[in-house]
């Protein structure tokens, strides 16, 4: 007698045998996908925050003007670079809530530089003068830039810039 198909306990046990491999196979995906690093983690902040102190030292060493109406926003105004014979307007922000983004505004262009900022504040560094014998303090060539950001292992910033075309405010 020949055989011609599967009996009913060989396709129960190669059954078994598939659902503890598709099981196996499932475990190491979600235990690997776990593995990974989230989105806005430390090494995604770190790099983001050094991105903008690099685009935010160029801009304020290129600034004509600098105008920093609180310790949140720091407004520069640079040198024609479109074409059109008017002066450009950069401005860095942050609206001052723990998790709102850092944005550079150019011209109109807005674009957010760092997604989750927890605190920043920008300070114009002051330099001591003698005036007779008064010390008073003058506004130096210098600003500076602390922030932290991220979410869960913060990253935590401090910069100071050099104006080169302007003084700070």
């Amino acid at each position: 007698m020949t055989r011609r198909g599967f009996t009913l306990i060989e396709l129960v046990v190669s059954l078994g045998i598939v659902a503890v491999l598709s099981m196996a196979l499932g475990s190491t995906i979600l235990i690997s996908t776990r593995a990974l690093p989230n989105a806005g983690g430390g090494p995604e902040t770190k790099a983001a925050s050094g991105r903008a102190l690099q685009i935010l030292g160029a801009d304020i060493r290129l600034a004509t003007s600098v105008a920093m109406p609180d310790v949140r926003t720091l407004t520069l105004t640079v040198r024609d670079q479109t074409g059109d014979a008017v002066d450009e307007t950069i401005t860095y922000a942050w609206a001052g809530s723990s998790g709102d983004p850092f944005t550079r505004t150019y011209n109109a262009d807005v674009v957010t530089l760092i997604p989750s900022v927890i605190d920043l504040k920008f300070a114009a560094l002051t330099r001591s003068s003698v005036t007779t014998d008064d010390a008073v303090t003058v506004p130096s060539d210098r600003i500076r830039i602390s922030f932290g950001a991220g979410s869960g292992d913060n990253t935590d910033v401090t910069a100071e810039f050099r104006l080169l075309n302007a003084r700070a405010p």
